[in-house]
């Protein structure tokens, strides 16, 4: 491949998805340049069989790449990018630049040449969308409420770290610090303000700026993983069997009758399972499910992969 992409915070876990995913779009090791703090800077990160080493982010000559994913927000960064006149995808930027969501087999986007920041959703929306865009295509949506349950990862490995360290220090009997969170996480919830843009970017995609929404955020003592229960309010009947029979055509996603949890069912994987689809039959208009999700892997990997390629093969 004669373009070369760069991925920052190669360390991070947003990006050790992206790179599990990232073979299928046929990058080779030579065409990818793996970006991180200058702390990091020579360690070796395995990609497609070979070791890379990190580069130290601050430093590198973005003219030389067609393309950065950029994993964590970094005003320092995006602005090197834009100067050195390279392309910037990320879910981390402000929500003023046009928004691109690509799902498996979906519609492909229309965007402008001119386009120097393309933002993508954030990691809740990205594990949402292909499931609200194809129930609002069966029924449009009229109404949704949903309550997002946010595991430490959403916080970066800082979070993981601050819950596992405080577990411990609780069953030990000692005292706790919270620096990533307002609160002690371990054992506990906390009410997370949600993302500003989401509820704008939900209606964009739906193609219904009148559809009324609440979401809810909370951050759950849980070290990997994502849920969401949703309940829909649609403006047309749709029966429970053609809901079924719409996502069950969905590619990476798994409809269960059963229970199921992130840790059990979602773990490490490109996939999401519905489960709990339920509508009373005094309710013809309302539809009720719980999702479960791997955010970093369903959520956000599978959308920067799907725009690269999309990219890769339409403007580059």
């Amino acid at each position: 491949m004669s373009h070369r992409i760069a991925l920052s915070h190669a360390s991070g876990i947003v990006a050790e998805a992206i790179l599990e995913k990232l073979p299928e779009s046929g990058i080779s090791p030579d065409s990818l340049v793996l970006l991180d703090d200058e702390s990091n800077a020579g360690k070796r990160i395995a990609y497609a069989g070979k070791h890379r080493g990190l580069v130290d982010q601050l430093q590198y000559d973005l003219s030389d790449c067609s393309l950065l994913l950029m994993t964590q927000a970094d005003a320092e960064l995006e602005a090197a990018a834009l100067q050195q006149g390279c392309l910037l995808i990320s879910h981390a930027i402000a929500a003023e630049h046009p928004l691109v969501f690509i799902a498996a087999n979906s519609d492909e986007p229309t965007l402008a040449y001119s386009a120097s920041r393309l933002r993508l959703p954030c990691a809740e929306l990205a594990c949402l969308l292909p499931t609200l865009i194809e129930l609002d295509r069966l029924a449009s949506i009229a109404a949704l409420h949903i309550t997002l349950l946010r595991s430490a990862e959403f916080h970066g490995k800082a979070g993981i770290d601050e819950l596992a360290s405080q577990t411990v220090n609780l069953l030990n009997a000692r005292a706790v610090e919270a620096q990533v969170f307002p609160q002690q996480i371990a054992f506990n919830l906390i009410p997370q303000a949600s993302n500003a843009s989401s509820a704008a970017d939900i209606r964009q995609y739906l193609g219904n700026s009148s559809c009324s929404l609440a979401l809810q955020s909370v951050n759950v003592p849980l070290f990997h993983g994502f849920a969401a229960a949703v309940q829909i309010e649609f403006a047309d009947e749709a029966d429970l069997q053609a809901c079924q029979r719409r996502l069950s055509r969905l590619e990476n996603v798994t409809l269960k009758n059963s229970g199921s949890s992130p840790i059990t069912d979602c773990n490490q994987s490109f996939s999401c399972v519905l489960s709990q689809l339920e509508q009373t039959s005094d309710q013809p208009l309302s539809l009720q499910f719980w999702m479960i999700a791997d955010p970093m892997r369903y959520g956000l990997a599978n959308n920067y992969v799907n725009v690269l390629d999309f990219l890769l093969k339409s403007f580059l």
